[in-house]
């Protein structure tokens, strides 16, 4: 990644990276996610298709809401994963990475579960919520800066603003 950082400020015009380490981690763990829900998708549109239908003659009924719940579990976990992978490289801490690790090898493992669908589905999203916490707080996020970003601004004229923490105050 150094050596493509360094290839992107050779081509840019002021001799700097045009994207950070931490878009560079966001936008490859967004791509991983994406790519795993295609091939989620793709998968379950070909069971729906036949010969067989899935759901009948005892199967489960909630195999599609099931799936869909799964896919976006993963598409967000993949991104979560980026976020955390990349800053425990930077920052060479094995315990991050092998957390990613074994957090994908359970996510994986907990989906031999299915057809038992809450006893997979309940730990995946409990597992998706808590990495996204820590992805959040690893890319420098707080919970005073949500605070901040929610914030409503009284305005002399009466009209109330809504704006971002990241933006700070509109000018005058």
């Amino acid at each position: 990644l150094r050596k493509a950082d360094e290839g992107l400020a050779t081509l840019s015009e002021d001799g700097r990276s045009p994207i950070s380490l931490r878009q560079m981690a966001y936008v490859s763990g967004l791509s991983f996610g994406i790519i795993s829900g295609v091939f989620s998708v793709i998968n379950i549109l070909a069971d729906s298709a036949g010969p067989g239908t899935v759901g009948i003659h005892g199967d489960s009924p909630y195999y599609f809401i099931t799936s869909a719940f799964l896919t976006m579990a993963l598409v967000l976990l993949h991104t979560f994963w980026g976020v955390i992978f990349f800053d425990a490289c930077e920052r060479r801490r094995a315990g991050g990475l092998g957390l990613v690790v074994g957090g994908h090898l359970l996510v994986s493992g907990l989906t031999f579960l299915n057809p038992w669908y809450e006893a997979s589905l309940g730990p995946i999203l409990i597992l998706t919520l808590c990495t996204g916490l820590w992805a959040f707080s690893t890319a420098g996020g707080s919970f005073r800066n949500v605070l901040k970003c929610l914030s409503w601004k009284q305005e002399p004229e009466g009209r109330v603003m809504l704006y971002s923490a990241l933006q700070g105050p509109p000018e005058e």
